[in-house]
């Protein structure tokens, strides 16, 4: 499905902040906010990631992983041209369901993930297979403030609503894609319109593939709601914080506004080449069920930045230096 009007932000988005703007007094809360959600990926990450590829269902569902495939292998034809390898960057890549993707396609492959574990299990994985990937453990937040090269191929896989603050990711991540070259999203929630069925359907989404894929945990989840009932709402995020993945997950349920995403990359220079939302679901049946509701939608964005863009901007910016 291609996206052919200007899109326009959801009115159940959460309230979000313009790139790059910080109030006065903002900057130590917004600093400990992005800190605490960080540190709660470790954690989580830690705790599942030997499971992760038994229950994360973008990792193994037939349906998804044909969604992916058949992207990279546009985007991959793309590249013939380049004369090249391509030099790829797969944000939070986690255990490697994108990026082991990239190096089958004889990419060079950046994986970042703020979690050693996952790394840890993507270099077994790629070893087997007779790769050697870049693995970098860092957050994406530091790692593309720091970074200095571009990339042909940026992506984030189920990534941007685990983040604070996706919007100054996408940013800084939009910036790192060399002209001609393509940003890529996919398996985040959209923002829902209509919060308590949303909620509602992705709790019965959860309990459904605890039972079919981690049945060891189904008595401890629901001590976990159990005691969430007693407990107070942190102050900081207005939520109550059980576990790690009640702040690992951080908008899982009030999703990612694929509108603001698309609104980003444009003024960055990127044409959207795809938009697309789509029913999801972690179980075949749930998938099935929500297929009629839309209670539960996922979105990808395929983006490719203009290189006219990029010439004119860095012209502007040396413009902009000699006259300093």
């Amino acid at each position: 499905m291609i996206n052919t009007s200007p899109p326009v932000a959801h009115p159940n988005a959460p309230p979000m902040r313009p790139c790059g703007e910080i109030r006065d007094g903002d900057y130590a809360v917004t600093s400990t906010a992005e800190a605490r959600v960080i540190a709660a990926n470790k954690d989580f990450y830690r705790q599942i990631a030997k499971k992760y590829e038994q229950y994360e269902s973008c990792t193994f569902e037939p349906y998804l992983q044909q969604i992916l495939d058949k992207d990279l292998d546009t985007i991959h034809s793309w590249f013939t041209s380049l004369g090249r390898t391509p030099h790829c960057l797969d944000c939070g890549g986690g255990t490697g369901n994108l990026a082991l993707k990239l190096l089958a396609r004889g990419c060079d492959v950046t994986v970042v993930d703020v979690s050693a574990e996952m790394l840890a299990v993507l270099k077994e994985k790629a070893r087997a297979g007779g790769h050697s990937p870049r693995l970098v453990h860092s957050s994406i937040e530091r790692f593309l403030e720091e970074r200095r090269e571009t990339y042909d191929f940026v992506a984030f896989s189920s990534v941007l609503h685990h983040l604070y603050s996706y919007a100054s990711i996408v940013q800084q991540a939009a910036a790192a894609v060399c002209p001609e070259g393509i940003f890529y999203s996919n398996y985040d929630p959209i923002v829902p319109q209509s919060p308590f069925w949303t909620r509602a359907f992705n709790t019965l989404d959860i309990a459904v593939a605890k039972t079919m894929f981690d049945l060891s945990d189904v008595l401890p989840g629901i001590g976990r709601r159990f005691l969430k009932a007693f407990t107070r709402m942190d102050p900081l995020f207005r939520r109550k914080l059980v576990s790690a993945g009640d702040l690992a997950e951080y908008r899982v349920y009030t999703g990612v506004d694929d509108a603001e995403v698309i609104r980003l990359l444009r003024t960055n220079g990127f044409a959207i080449v795809e938009h697309m939302r789509y029913p999801t679901g972690r179980t075949k049946a749930v998938r099935l069920l929500n297929g009629k509701f839309r209670f539960l939608e996922n979105f990808k964005i395929i983006a490719r930045r203009d290189s006219e863009f990029v010439r004119t901007a860095k012209t502007l910016q040396s413009s902009t230096s000699v006259k300093g």
